[in-house]
């Protein structure tokens, strides 16, 4: 619906006023209150007299004439509200005025400029006049739809056909909602039957998931449908409509059924102007149809064309996402891979943001100043995410003032009209203020945290110390509909008794704030970041500060005044210790926890610079110059990672909680969720992915990091330990979907273990598997030139294939075809012999579809020792000859992916 909106209201512009000197005498404030009333009137009664009455002399005539023919004929209701006000040099005022004009059920929004000259010395001092207008804009094309209740039909063998739907619909009864141009809207009442089909299999198994079955079908009694009134015949064919004589107890159900969906489809919020629902009219070659299932209640469908995956199957019910993916035609006007940056016509270039929290009343106001560069050819609207919760109090641009702005029904969208059309490479500034009560994120979906059981048994709970997270999907502070790289200052205001943790280094430490009359003390800290982030984040509790070091790590070399600035690649023969730079910089290290945590937490400081220097000795450098560690307290283990810290929750003794079975539970390995948390900072933060198809290279690559850090510190007997976990969980989930599906794996039942399972443990095997198959060396040169490429930008699958390849000089696109676009596990038989007394003949047949992966065969002696080789099984048969060790004895055991290295199973036949 956003993109749609976009264009809706694509003509919406805001011309630039000039500044000036403050008159010497002010108006009075109810002056220009009643000029607007009688310029209202006489727009409403098209009484060209009045108007010029309100004209100086020397006024445009034609500009009057424009401004009279802006309501037509005879308006049904006229509505001019003031939106802005400048004062000019010579003591006129310019008032920026928005102008709702209903004729009917139709609607049309202007703004425009008046010029007002004051009185004469000794005139009447409220007798200011119109010395100029000029329109800025017109938006037409709102309606206010309803039924057309004169009208009835009865349906006959009636058939909607959309991309990948049918709804059939033999009999029943049918309304139409009209506008000029035609019908835009229908209600079908009665019995029909609904079928859904998508072609891709990963889309067909989250049917199965949802139904039992490989399309969607269910029985239906009602839908309503929304389309273009130009594609409307093409759509309902004539002969499937006959008209008959209105039923009132028909009448009124389809009345019901149109009330309770219309509010949901292209609604505008008009806020003051008008309290009626005004609709949009659907984009061309859009289609919108809500159908009320018998089986799974009501259902959206929606074809939308300006969107990147085009096709949705929304349950409204549970509010899943049951289909989301490109239909065919945009697969062939895209191609397969996207970045979500695509969606959008503009980059922000950096945020100032000052926000005051007050924790207990869960309260957030704040102003936000945005630095912007225009990426499409021209731009005259933009649209931002802030919290739907978070009223907008002005948005302002300097030199010009308040620009007018807009709310999207039931969405956490503003739209914002330019002063003026904005062009490619052009860069602006323009600041929101806003508040509101926004909850903080009890989890946020780029935080990871197991699944919670049954209680083990009942002890009397201990309070947790609070902590307030506000993080990427609370939208707290306006920001890109996409998460995109950007610079930034924040100044964050608290209660004197909280800390704040955040996104950027603290500049010194906090302030006191000005005092306001009748509240608490308060203070203020300062967060800059000099390296470019995804997205802005903060936490905020009772902290106390355990530690605070200096820690010789590389880090990022250069300025960052563009975020777009290039990073050298490192060079193909980079050893395990070299870097992409030579630059050696201190990373400042701090530790903070809630008071009860204090002692635990001494513990981390020495255990996250370990992590730390491991990670960027495999790297070669850490992205961001400081880092903060911050302990919380909650009923399950688990964290958050944004750029420059990462909250990590710590459990009391006495939890009630369970979460031993959950998939990213590891005993073996305590420190997991820490070094999970700490690799973030690399993948994810440092290099972001491009939709929501790609987070696997965040959370795969954070797992793989942190399992490679289990072998380091604890040993190949936890390695192994690990992997042989993450294997099981993964082959036990693979059914549900590809990796690609990312966070709807596992959506449609709410099971959040799925996708844990699949994005972080899967993807971890997968990175191991290619590690095995490719070699040490080629692998971490092939991470250290995706990382440097990719360095504070958003990366894709294919990105991070074609860095493999070029490190590897091999064709990767099958391995990556099998296992992080395909769902499927490979049998395989695994059979061996010799071929003489210093020989193994080793066997592999796939009996399934073809995946490439790479097996360890384990070959155990007499006296003891084992010998590992690894195989790359690349082909339907392979066969491999291993030389045996006659000093180590006979052969005791052979055995294949014994090292749970492999996401295969193995079937050993004699």
């Amino acid at each position: 619906m956003a993109s749609r909106l976009r264009l809706a209201l694509a003509c919406l512009v805001l011309a630039q006023a000039a500044s000036g000197q403050p008159a010497a005498q002010a108006p009075a404030a109810d002056t220009f209150d009643k000029l607007i009333a009688k310029l209202e009137q006489a727009l409403a009664t098209g009484d060209r007299a009045a108007l010029v009455a309100l004209a100086v002399r020397d006024t445009d005539a034609s500009t009057l004439d424009e401004f009279a023919a802006a309501a037509g004929g005879k308006p049904t209701r006229v509505v001019i509200k003031e939106r802005d006000r400048q004062t000019l040099e010579g003591g006129n005022q310019q008032l920026l005025i928005e102008v709702f004009v209903e004729r009917g059920n139709e609607g049309t929004l202007s703004t425009w400029r008046v010029e007002l000259r004051p009185p004469a010395p000794k005139a009447d001092p409220t007798d200011w006049r119109i010395a100029q207008m000029e329109s800025m804009s017109t938006v037409a094309g709102l309606y206010r739809l309803g039924l057309n209740q004169t009208r009835q039909y009865d349906v006959r063998n009636l058939v909607v056909s959309g991309t990948d739907l049918t709804i059939d619909f033999p009999a029943g009864t049918a309304f139409v909602a009209e506008i000029p141009d035609g019908p835009t809207a229908l209600v079908l009442l009665g019995k029909g039957r609904i079928r859904f089909a998508p072609p891709e299999e990963a889309e067909r198994t989250q049917i199965r998931i949802f139904t039992g079955s490989d399309d969607l079908t269910s029985e239906l009694d009602a839908a309503f449908i929304r389309v273009r009134p130009s594609e409307f015949e093409s759509l309902i064919k004539k002969d499937a409509l006959v008209a008959r004589s209105v039923v009132a107890a028909d009448l009124r159900r389809g009345i019901e059924l149109f009330d309770e969906f219309i509010g949901r489809t292209l609604q505008l919020d008009l806020a003051d102007l008008s309290r009626d629902r005004w609709s949009l009219i659907p984009s061309p070659g859009d289609l919108i149809a809500e159908v009320r299932t018998r089986r799974f209640g009501t259902l959206t469908y929606a074809r939308s064309s300006n969107e990147a995956e085009d096709i949705t199957v929304f349950d409204r019910r549970r509010r899943r996402n049951i289909s989301l993916y490109a239909s065919s035609a945009k697969l062939a006007s895209r191609g397969r891979f996207y970045s979500e940056d695509d969606l959008v016509d503009y980059d922000v270039l950096a945020y100032d943001i000052d926000a005051t929290f007050s924790p207990d009343r869960f309260w957030v106001s704040g102003t936000a100043s945005l630095r912007v560069r225009v990426r499409a050819a021209a731009m005259t609207t933009m649209t931002l995410k802030l919290a739907e919760n978070l009223a907008v109090r002005g948005v302002y641009a300097p030199r010009v003032g308040r620009l007018l702005h807009l709310r999207v029904v039931n969405q956490n969208n503003l739209i914002v009209n330019l002063p003026s059309p904005a062009f490619k490479d052009q860069e602006f500034t323009l600041s929101v203020t806003y508040a509101g009560r926004l909850e903080p994120s009890e989890i946020d979906a780029e935080a990871i945290a197991p699944q919670q059981q049954q209680q083990e048994r009942e002890v009397t709970t201990i309070p947790l110390e609070s902590r307030y997270i506000y993080s990427n999907n609370s939208y707290w502070y306006p920001q890109s509909t996409v998460s995109d790289y950007a610079l930034a200052t924040m100044r964050l205001t608290v209660p004197q008794e909280f800390e704040v943790v955040a996104s950027g280094a603290q500049a010194g430490p906090p302030k006191p704030a000005p005092p306001s009359p009748g509240s608490r003390p308060h203070k203020t800290f300062t967060f800059e970041n000099d390296r470019p982030v995804r997205y802005l984040s903060c936490v905020i509790s009772r902290f106390t500060s355990v530690s605070s070091m200096q820690t010789k790590i590389r880090s990022t070399a250069g300025t960052f005044g563009d975020p777009r600035v290039n990073v050298p690649e490192p060079s193909p023969g980079l050893t395990e210790t070299a870097a992409p730079t030579p630059d050696e910089r201190m990373l400042t290290l701090n530790v903070r926890a809630n008071p009860r945590q204090a002692g635990r937490a001494r513990s981390m400081t020495d255990q996250s610079n370990t992590i730390l220097q491991f990670y960027s000795s495999i790297i070669g450098e850490a992205p961001y110059p400081s880092f903060t560690l911050a302990l919380t307290e909650n009923e399950v283990p688990g964290g958050h990672s944004p750029a420059y810290f990462a909250v990590l929750h710590q459990t009391l003794p006495n939890t009630q909680v369970s979460w031993r079975t959950d998939p990213v539970y590891f005993d073996s390995f305590p420190s997991f969720y820490l070094a999970h948390e700490l690799a973030h900072q690399w993948w994810g933060q440092a290099v972001g992915w491009k939709n929501y198809h790609e987070q696997w290279l965040s959370e795969g690559l954070a797992q793989y990091f942190a399992a490679m850090y289990a072998e380091k510190s604890l040993g190949p007997n936890v390695f192994g330990t690990v992997l042989r976990q993450m294997r099981r969980s993964a082959i036990e989930t693979s059914p549900q979907g590809p990796i690609s599906l990312g966070y709807r794996l596992g959506h449609i039942k709410g099971e959040r273990q799925v996708f844990r399972s699949l994005v972080y443990n899967k993807a971890a095997m997968v990175l191991h598997m290619l590690r095995r198959l490719v070699g040490d060396d080629q692998f971490f040169w092939g991470l250290r030139r995706f990382y440097a490429e990719w360095r504070f930008k958003k990366a894709g699958t294919d990105d991070f294939r074609m860095a493999m390849e070029a490190s590897t000089g091999r064709d990767l696109a099958p391995f990556f075809e099998t296992w992080i676009h395909g769902a499927s596990v490979p049998r395989i038989s695994f059979s061996y012999r010799y071929t003489d007394a210093n020989n193994l003949l080793v066997k592999f047949e796939q009996l399934g579809a073809v995946g490439p992966a790479p097996i360890t065969v384990t070959l155990t002696y007499t006296n003891g020792e084992i010998e590992e080789v690894v195989v790359p099984v690349t082909e339907k048969v392979v066969e491999r000859t291993i030389p045996l060790k006659p000093k180590a004895g006979a052969l005791r055991k052979v055995e294949a992916n014994e090292d749970h290295g492999a996401l295969v199973e193995i079937e050993k036949s004699s």
